[in-house]
Protein backbone atom coordinates (compact mmCIF):
# COMPACT_ATOMS: atom_id res chain seq x y z
CA UNK A 1 0.00 0.00 0.00
CA UNK A 2 2.90 2.35 0.77
CA UNK A 3 4.40 1.72 -2.69
CA UNK A 4 1.11 2.58 -4.37
CA UNK A 5 0.74 5.80 -2.38
CA UNK A 6 4.30 6.82 -3.37
CA UNK A 7 3.58 5.98 -7.00
CA UNK A 8 0.37 8.07 -6.96
CA UNK A 9 2.30 10.95 -5.43
CA UNK A 10 5.02 10.72 -8.10
CA UNK A 11 2.42 10.58 -10.89
CA UNK A 12 0.63 13.56 -9.37
CA UNK A 13 3.91 15.52 -9.09
CA UNK A 14 4.77 14.78 -12.72
CA UNK A 15 1.26 15.78 -13.75
CA UNK A 16 1.63 19.09 -11.94
CA UNK A 17 5.04 19.68 -13.51
CA UNK A 18 3.61 18.88 -16.95
CA UNK A 19 0.70 21.24 -16.41
CA UNK A 20 3.09 23.99 -15.25
CA UNK A 21 5.30 23.52 -18.33
CA UNK A 22 2.21 23.66 -20.55
CA UNK A 23 0.94 26.83 -18.84
CA UNK A 24 4.34 28.55 -19.17
CA UNK A 25 4.49 27.56 -22.85
CA UNK A 26 0.91 28.77 -23.39
CA UNK A 27 1.57 32.15 -21.73
CA UNK A 28 4.72 32.57 -23.81
CA UNK A 29 2.84 31.71 -26.99
CA UNK A 30 0.00 34.10 -26.23
CA UNK A 31 2.47 36.92 -25.50
CA UNK A 32 4.34 36.23 -28.75
CA UNK A 33 1.15 35.91 -30.81
CA UNK A 34 -0.44 39.02 -29.28
CA UNK A 35 2.60 41.13 -29.99
CA UNK A 36 3.40 44.63 -28.88
CA UNK A 37 1.16 47.53 -29.88
CA UNK A 38 2.91 50.87 -30.38
CA UNK A 39 1.55 54.26 -31.38
CA UNK A 40 3.57 56.89 -33.20
CA UNK A 41 3.25 60.14 -35.11
CA UNK A 42 5.39 60.73 -38.18
CA UNK A 43 5.96 64.23 -39.50
CA UNK A 44 7.24 64.42 -43.08
CA UNK A 45 7.93 66.69 -46.00
CA UNK A 46 8.12 65.90 -49.69
CA UNK A 47 11.81 65.49 -50.60
CA UNK A 48 11.34 64.59 -54.27
CA UNK A 49 8.49 64.13 -56.72
CA UNK A 50 8.21 63.39 -60.42
CA UNK A 51 4.79 63.22 -62.05
CA UNK A 52 3.51 62.60 -65.53
CA UNK A 53 0.05 63.39 -66.85
CA UNK A 54 -1.89 60.33 -67.97
CA UNK A 55 -4.02 62.29 -70.42
CA UNK A 56 -7.26 60.32 -70.13
CA UNK A 57 -9.08 62.77 -67.83
CA UNK A 58 -8.21 66.18 -66.44
CA UNK A 59 -5.90 66.04 -63.41
CA UNK A 60 -4.90 62.36 -63.78
CA UNK A 61 -1.23 61.86 -62.90
CA UNK A 62 1.11 59.03 -62.06
CA UNK A 63 4.38 59.56 -60.31
CA UNK A 64 7.13 58.66 -57.90
CA UNK A 65 8.04 60.48 -54.72
CA UNK A 66 10.11 60.35 -51.57
CA UNK A 67 9.41 61.87 -48.17
CA UNK A 68 11.68 62.51 -45.19
CA UNK A 69 10.92 63.32 -41.60
CA UNK A 70 10.81 62.10 -38.03
CA UNK A 71 8.74 59.48 -36.21
CA UNK A 72 7.84 60.19 -32.58
CA UNK A 73 6.94 57.14 -30.44
CA UNK A 74 4.84 57.11 -27.29
CA UNK A 75 7.80 55.76 -25.29
CA UNK A 76 9.77 58.93 -26.10
CA UNK A 77 11.96 57.53 -28.87
CA UNK A 78 12.48 59.54 -32.05
CA UNK A 79 13.56 57.94 -35.33
CA UNK A 80 14.52 59.21 -38.79
CA UNK A 81 11.86 58.36 -41.37
CA UNK A 82 12.45 58.03 -45.12
CA UNK A 83 10.06 56.65 -47.72
CA UNK A 84 9.75 56.02 -51.44
CA UNK A 85 6.49 55.51 -53.25
CA UNK A 86 4.24 55.80 -56.27
CA UNK A 87 0.95 57.62 -56.81
CA UNK A 88 -1.95 57.34 -59.26
CA UNK A 89 -4.09 60.41 -58.55
CA UNK A 90 -6.98 62.15 -60.23
CA UNK A 91 -7.23 65.71 -58.90
CA UNK A 92 -5.40 64.75 -55.70
CA UNK A 93 -7.41 61.59 -54.98
CA UNK A 94 -6.34 57.98 -55.47
CA UNK A 95 -4.07 55.16 -54.43
CA UNK A 96 -0.45 55.28 -53.31
CA UNK A 97 2.03 52.62 -52.25
CA UNK A 98 5.65 52.24 -51.28
CA UNK A 99 8.29 51.44 -48.69
CA UNK A 100 9.68 53.21 -45.65
CA UNK A 101 12.91 52.86 -43.71
CA UNK A 102 12.83 53.89 -40.04
CA UNK A 103 16.24 54.39 -38.38
CA UNK A 104 16.68 54.74 -34.61
CA UNK A 105 19.50 56.46 -32.74
CA UNK A 106 21.07 53.11 -31.75
CA UNK A 107 21.30 52.13 -35.44
CA UNK A 108 18.38 49.68 -35.32
CA UNK A 109 16.08 49.86 -38.34
CA UNK A 110 12.91 48.41 -39.72
CA UNK A 111 11.49 48.49 -43.23
CA UNK A 112 7.77 48.58 -43.94
CA UNK A 113 5.67 48.16 -47.08
CA UNK A 114 2.49 50.21 -47.24
CA UNK A 115 -0.45 51.14 -49.44
CA UNK A 116 -3.21 53.65 -49.01
CA UNK A 117 -5.58 56.18 -50.48
CA UNK A 118 -5.60 59.93 -50.62
CA UNK A 119 -8.88 61.83 -50.46
CA UNK A 120 -7.78 65.41 -50.88
CA UNK A 121 -5.54 66.20 -47.91
CA UNK A 122 -6.60 63.12 -45.88
CA UNK A 123 -4.63 59.87 -46.13
CA UNK A 124 -5.51 56.35 -44.99
CA UNK A 125 -2.84 53.68 -45.06
CA UNK A 126 -1.95 50.19 -43.87
CA UNK A 127 0.98 47.87 -44.30
CA UNK A 128 3.37 45.30 -42.93
CA UNK A 129 6.85 45.06 -41.46
CA UNK A 130 9.15 43.31 -43.94
CA UNK A 131 12.60 43.53 -42.33
CA UNK A 132 14.38 44.65 -39.20
CA UNK A 133 17.97 44.99 -38.04
CA UNK A 134 19.61 44.88 -34.60
CA UNK A 135 16.86 45.00 -31.95
CA UNK A 136 14.20 44.67 -34.68
CA UNK A 137 15.81 41.60 -36.31
CA UNK A 138 13.03 39.15 -37.27
CA UNK A 139 10.19 41.65 -36.78
CA UNK A 140 6.75 40.57 -38.02
CA UNK A 141 3.57 42.58 -37.88
CA UNK A 142 1.19 45.10 -39.37
CA UNK A 143 0.20 48.72 -38.96
CA UNK A 144 -2.51 51.15 -40.00
CA UNK A 145 -3.13 54.81 -39.68
CA UNK A 146 -4.38 58.11 -40.99
CA UNK A 147 -2.64 61.24 -42.06
CA UNK A 148 -3.18 64.75 -43.25
CA UNK A 149 -1.33 67.08 -45.58
CA UNK A 150 -0.95 70.45 -43.90
CA UNK A 151 0.38 72.23 -46.98
CA UNK A 152 -0.24 71.06 -50.52
CA UNK A 153 2.61 70.43 -52.91
CA UNK A 154 3.06 73.41 -55.18
CA UNK A 155 6.02 73.84 -57.46
CA UNK A 156 4.96 77.42 -58.10
CA UNK A 157 4.57 78.33 -54.40
CA UNK A 158 7.54 76.24 -53.28
CA UNK A 159 5.56 74.25 -50.68
CA UNK A 160 6.70 70.71 -50.00
CA UNK A 161 3.49 69.01 -48.87
CA UNK A 162 4.20 68.92 -45.15
CA UNK A 163 2.17 66.07 -43.68
CA UNK A 164 1.79 63.91 -40.59
CA UNK A 165 0.60 60.36 -39.99
CA UNK A 166 -0.78 58.80 -36.78
CA UNK A 167 0.12 55.12 -36.83
CA UNK A 168 -0.77 52.13 -34.66
CA UNK A 169 1.58 49.16 -35.12
CA UNK A 170 1.33 45.64 -33.76
CA UNK A 171 4.41 43.48 -34.08
CA UNK A 172 6.29 40.55 -32.62
CA UNK A 173 9.98 39.89 -32.28
CA UNK A 174 11.54 36.43 -32.04
CA UNK A 175 12.29 35.14 -28.56
CA UNK A 176 15.93 35.50 -27.62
Amino acid sequence: MVKQKGRKSAVMNWSLVSIMIFVVWLIGSVTQAGGETVKSRTSTYLAHIEVLPVGDVEGHIVGTFSRKGLSFYENGEVAVYTNWGTIDFIKGNGPFQGYSLVTFQDGSTYTIRWQGTAEGSVYKLAGEFIKGTKRFEGIKGTFSGTGKALTPYSKEKGTLSDAYYDITSTYTLPSK
